[in-house]
């Protein structure tokens, strides 16, 4: 089976890369293009912005633990390549929006398939990973969104121009996403037993990582208003490409990641994803502060570098504590904790900085973090050793 191989790059895990690099990357077009078509095409303002990101994160919410149950009990390749297909389609389907309903429910339908392909990947990646190497791997799979992260949100801005090409913008966003499904079909997926499971509770929700799921919510949540607003605070502050702060954020998150996945499996989690949310809470405060360049690229770095050592941590956690039939389920668990966050914090801090500004907003979120940090360090950290020293933790 593919978990005893010893080296992390094998051929599979390679192709998975790829695939889903090119995936991402397709979104990510789309992250910082969104707000702008939803503003200057369908005439939304900043809490309708809010919801058309948030309703996309919370659709991925809504289907992730059927998604989690279909890879464990339907089997990964069947489900991971249809997820790939329909979000192609969809992808390319932006274009032929002609007003805020229809976009919205093109944002639900995309988020579905969002929700499936990540939590899908994900799982994969696990099942391919050596144990002994799998907090290094997951934060090298990681890479695949923060790489997607740097040079997405560029590249899509690029393809929008001033001129807002937004055929141009949707068309090359699906053409990656159709690469990445014809190179996902020739991963040899790994021949796990099927869990025939009845519906129920526990078949959707893996309750084991319900304490570390709970502490990538609240990370989550200020999330939420970077991936909503920053494209908009950039220009209230005269800065062009708004792009520019994930290119600076996914480098810094590129150099975190591996460094830390090794840190956590040497040393546990609780010295990385302290250090980390510390990080973040500062990178968040410099960002309100700042009104020119430097100032909103090294907020990007600083908050990159915190995310950076907390999330690929807190997956490897959660990866960690179910055996391999159950990693589709808990890996839906511990997205739909992330996408939830993301989703319910896109309408938040929409609505604060729609009754404050965009700055405050993100003053604010820094202090929002110190709620995951205690939870983590009082709760979430406690309840995972606790379940080491039983045996509950898995290699």
């Amino acid at each position: 089976m593919a978990e005893h191989h010893e080296t992390v790059w094998s051929k599979d895990f390679t192709l998975l890369w790829i695939a889903n690099f090119l995936m991402a990357a397709g979104f990510y077009f789309l992250l910082p293009t969104m707000p702008v078509y939803a503003m200057k095409v369908m005439g939304a303002n900043e809490s309708q912005v809010g919801f058309v990101i948030g309703v996309y994160t919370l659709s991925a919410v809504a289907i992730r633990p059927f998604g989690g149950y279909a890879l464990d009990s339907v089997g990964r390749r069947k489900v991971f390549l249809w997820a790939l297909a329909l979000f192609a389609l969809f992808m390319g389907s932006y274009y032929f929006a002609t007003n805020l309903v229809f976009l919205l429910l093109l944002r639900l339908l995309h988020g579905f398939c969002w929700g499936v392909t990540t939590v899908g990947g994900s799982t994969i990646a696990a099942d391919i990973l050596p144990p002994q190497r799998r907090g290094e791997g997951i934060g090298y799979f990681g890479l695949t969104m923060t790489l997607a992260m740097a040079l997405g949100p560029v590249i899509g801005l690029q393809l929008m121009g001033e001129t807002n090409q937004y055929g141009r913008l949707f068309f090359t966003a699906m053409g990656l996403v159709v690469l990445a499904f014809i190179i996902a079909n020739f991963i040899r997926y790994p021949q796990l037993p099927l869990t025939r499971r009845s519906i129920s509770w526990d078949a959707f929700i893996e309750k084991k990582v319900l304490p570390v799921s709970t502490v990538m919510f609240f990370s989550a949540l200020v999330y939420g208003g970077i991936v909503s607003f920053i494209t908009l605070f950039s220009k209230e502050i005269g800065i062009k490409n708004g792009g520019t702060f994930f290119l600076a954020y996914a480098a810094a998150l590129s150099l975190v990641r591996p460094t830390s996945g090794k840190l956590l499996d040497r040393r546990g989690p609780a010295p990385v994803i302290t250090v980390g949310f510390l990080c973040t809470a500062a990178g968040f405060i410099l960002l309100s502060l700042s009104r020119e360049l430097t100032g909103f690229l090294a907020a990007a770095v600083i908050i990159g570098a915190g995310n950076g050592m907390v999330w690929p941590s807190i997956q490897t956690m959660v990866i960690n504590m179910v055996k391999p039939q159950r990693r589709g389920v808990a890996n839906s668990t511990y997205f739909s904790a992330l996408d939830l966050g993301i989703g319910l914090g896109s309408i938040f801090l929409g609505w604060l900085a729609n009754r404050t500004s965009i700055g405050t907003m993100y003053f604010f979120s820094a202090f929002i973090l110190f709620v995951p940090l205690a939870y983590f360090s009082l709760y979430a950290l406690k309840d995972y050793n606790a379940k080491v020293d039983r045996g509950e933790v898995h290699d």
